[in-house]
């Protein structure tokens, strides 16, 4: 497939029709006929701001006098459609809806379209993958993820006012700095940007968390198997340093083996055992396509991606065909949970490879718009984070418990599940995951048998990173999200 070709698949976007918020009280019924739910998400995510509107009226009444009746204020006449554009008090929102001659209220988000298959859209719609896992319920008990440390092993972390100095470590394979290729950053933003640029718009999880800038990208954003490990080891030896408590990577090995002999899945279970959980991305190649490491190791929280639908409801959400789902080479089920991951907005950063490639997906000149479990394994490592900053006690299997027992099944798949953190705050977690034998590159550095492994027998602590035999492992390359660039997925 050609370059243009790519980039054109690339940067076709969806807006997705919300659907209605049911509101308390008589003016229920005209809000949700005629005002789009994203206008309500976009109030929810911005109170006491003005939410920016558009205003259609009935033929023979003037939008503008309506919406100055309604202590709105117009911004410009679209004669076109009968409308105004305007802004108006959240408070007012609801007259504005109820007001005789209001036949339809919008948002009033930028669009902007690219030659190709499909229109491409860079909406200033508010996320809404937040409230969709209920993260916001803990940032109003005060739960923002502070103190916690979340690494992010990927293409580097550009500066930005959305993480203002909350980058307190930065580590490069290559000496090079800031975020060269884009990965990084959007994957950063969704664990704990605080929307800084946006006014709230497009804030992360976990928007008072530490990030640890682990960059084995580089300035290609091409990268080893060897590289995530030695990032890994990084991580291992300052975790106390900076409170380490989640690892998040998203990428994939592109050599599919047992998680039982893989180094990589070696490497992630060494950080799992010292108190890291370990946050890694299913993949985006769609049905059986889960036997590659990290996502394949069943003692990480490996997840899946959903399509949100614009919303704050995880009922009306589908899993995309892209997104990896299956069950590995060893027996188990993956993904363990899904979390939104279809056209989130996120940090971007300036003239990196990928908004080269895509300008089409850049979101008004601070963000980028991606599609990717690279993106829902972002969001879940900051669901974790939240986790970690109520139950520091917590080991990394439990918080994993935590996650995936309480989550919730969709109702149009039953086998997919969306983390509810409200629920997973409360619960009283079991760690199932020591009765599974762990990779055998460990148990030979520990000295014990893979045929009479004991858990009890085992000081995960005395092992150390030179004591793994990594001879004879071939590096073979990494992929981002488990993706080529040339095929990110946006259908």
């Amino acid at each position: 497939m050609s370059l243009a070709r790519r980039a054109r698949l690339l940067a076709i976007t969806a807006l997705a029709s919300c659907s209605a918020l049911v509101l308390a009280g008589a003016a229920a019924t005209v809000q949700v006929s005629r005002t789009d739910a994203a206008v309500w998400a976009y109030h929810a995510a911005h109170p006491g701001a003005t939410v920016p509107v558009i205003a259609q009226a009935a033929r023979g009444r003037d939008p503008a006098a309506l919406v100055a009746a309604a202590g709105g204020t117009v911004r410009a006449d679209l004669g076109l459609i009968h409308a105004v554009s305007a802004t108006i008090p959240g408070s007012r929102l609801g007259a504005l809806a109820a007001a005789p001659g209001v036949t339809w209220v919008s948002l009033d988000g930028s669009v902007s379209s690219t030659s190709g298959p499909g229109s491409a859209t860079s909406s200033t719609l508010p996320s809404v993958y937040p409230q969709e896992i209920a993260a916001d319920k803990l940032w109003g008990a005060g739960d923002r993820g502070q103190g916690i440390g979340v690494a992010v092993v990927d293409t580097g972390i550009t500066k930005s006012d959305d993480f203002g100095d909350r980058v307190i470590a930065s580590v490069s394979r290559d000496g090079s700095t800031g975020d060269a290729f884009g990965h990084g950053s959007h994957v950063a933003g969704l664990i704990g940007g605080s929307g800084s640029n946006s006014d709230g718009a497009y804030t992360g999880v976990a928007p008072k968390v530490n990030l640890i800038d682990v960059n084995i990208g580089g300035s290609t954003g091409s990268a080893t198997v060897g590289d995530v490990i030695n990032g890994l080891q990084w991580v291992l030896d300052h975790k106390d340093t900076y409170n380490i408590r989640v690892v998040n990577l998203s990428l994939r090995s592109n050599t599919a083996q047992s998680y039982l002999t893989d180094p990589l899945d070696a490497a992630v279970e060494l950080l799992t055992f010292r108190g890291i959980l370990v946050v890694a991305a299913a993949g985006n190649s769609g049905v059986n396509t889960v036997d590659y490491a990290p996502g394949n190791d069943p003692f990480v929280l490996t997840v899946g991606a959903l399509d949100d639908q614009g919303t704050t409801d995880y009922k009306d959400d589908s899993v995309p065909s892209w997104s990896s789902r299956g069950t590995t080479q060893d027996g188990f089920a993956k993904p363990d949970v899904s979390a939104p991951g279809r056209n989130l907005v996120s940090v971007l950063s300036q003239n990196s490879y990928l908004a080269q490639l895509l300008p089409a997906n850049i979101v008004g000149s601070k963000y980028f718009r991606l599609s990717g479990t690279s993106m829902s394994a972002g969001v879940m490592s900051g669901a974790a984070a939240l986790l970690f900053n109520l139950h520091p006690e917590w080991t990394p299997g439990q918080a994993k418990a935590a996650l995936v027992r309480t989550s919730v099944p969709l109702p149009a798949d039953a086998t997919t599940n969306v983390p509810q953190l409200d629920r997973a705050t409360t619960a009283n977690p079991v760690d199932a995951s020591l009765t599974i034998p762990p990779n055998q590159l460990l148990l030979t550095a520990a000295g014990v048998s893979p045929q009479s492994i004991s858990w009890g027998s085992v000081s995960w602590g005395s092992i150390s990173w030179g004591s793994i035999s990594w001879s004879s492992i071939s590096w073979g390359s990494i992929s981002w999200g488990s993706v080529s660039w040339g095929s990110v997925p946006n259908d």
